[in-house]
């Protein structure tokens, strides 16, 4: 796109997640509860919104067009159990064994139950939503300072259905059950400032995507081959690092990796490393909700060749 589409693509994106969000928040059933025509011709046009360029749900070429056709058409039995930040955990425990995710404290339906415990829970620890991501609903509680009326508030906010994945386009969080979640507060996960997204087709991890400085307002995101290679693309949020360093436990994340996206057609595996262990952080299978753009665009359509979608469906 050249400038000047680029600015009305922005331009329209604002302006259409201003009303349509405003008119969806307070009059709307969820999503989940849409009729799939609905679903389809809405995600579609805002596809064209986002993207800058149409396209067919049913006959998706690029893989941020696929992610859309996922979104609404990929039903494998058991998907809640990968995206819920709560039953992710079981799952992954099922795959691998303990020890490979943040430990649990607790997770809650309701703020009752929650301040029931609320006592037992230690000083410090991470508080989130279980139907939530890119980095919402998401904070660390230390007890000496929280004011636990506005806490109980924004919290209340976190479990309506409105406020989750449920109502999204992303069928895998439909059938989901809000919760609060409580983790361990790990320093040196929380003072990481970066992470490892590697992106596996078919139980076959092909690339990492590198997270670092989030902290800051321009992360640096760099894309690099499972050989330590940095591959000629970028996002246009982001700066790539040419010095990005390896972490330590990469080789386990490969063989996890492939261990969890067996039997899936995509799915994205992120991680955390330490010194003394990595941890699985979440496992994604609409990055980005699929409106990612790539630099080159040749990048999408090489994602695309890779992404085989299911028959079936």
């Amino acid at each position: 796109m050249n400038l000047k589409q680029t600015v009305f693509y922005s331009f329209a994106r604002r302006i259409h997640t201003l009303i349509f969000g405003t008119y969806s928040r307070y009059f709307e059933p969820t999503k989940n509860k849409w009729s799939p025509e609905k679903r389809q011709r809405i995600l579609q046009k805002l596809y064209e919104i986002n993207m800058g360029h149409a396209f067919d749900i049913r006959h998706p070429v690029l893989f941020t067009e696929k992610i859309q056709w996922y979104k609404e058409f990929y039903r494998a039995e058991g998907l809640i159990n990968v995206v819920d930040k709560y039953l992710f955990k079981e799952y992954v425990r099922s795959k691998l064994g303990d020890g490979y995710t943040i430990p649990l404290y607790g997770a809650w339906t309701d703020l009752k139950s929650f301040e029931d415990d609320y006592e037992k829970l230690p000083e410090t620890f991470i508080i989130k939503s279980t139907l939530q991501g890119e980095g919402l609903f998401v904070k660390k509680i230390n007890k000496k300072t929280v004011d636990f009326s506005k806490l109980k508030k924004e919290l209340s906010e976190w479990l309506k259905l409105k406020n989750t994945y449920i109502n999204s386009f992303c069928h895998a969080y439909h059938e989901g059950v809000p919760r609060i979640l409580a983790e361990e507060y790990m320093e040196q996960v929380d003072n990481q400032l970066y992470d490892y997204k590697f992106h596996c087709f078919n139980g076959v991890p092909k690339f990492v995507l590198v997270c670092e400085d989030r902290d800051k307002k321009r992360m640096k995101k760099t894309f690099l081959d499972l050989d330590w290679n940095i591959l000629p693309c970028y996002r246009e949020e982001a700066d790539v690092n040419p010095k990005v360093e390896k972490p330590k436990h990469y080789e386990k994340m490969i063989e996890i990796a492939e261990k969890l996206s067996a039997g899936f057609p995509f799915v994205r595996v992120d991680f955390f490393d330490t010194d003394e262990n990595l941890y699985v952080a979440e496992m994604t299978l609409y990055p980005g909700g699929g409106f990612t753009h790539y630099h080159p665009e040749s990048f999408d359509k090489e994602l695309g060749d890779l992404f085989q979608l299911p028959e079936g469906y």
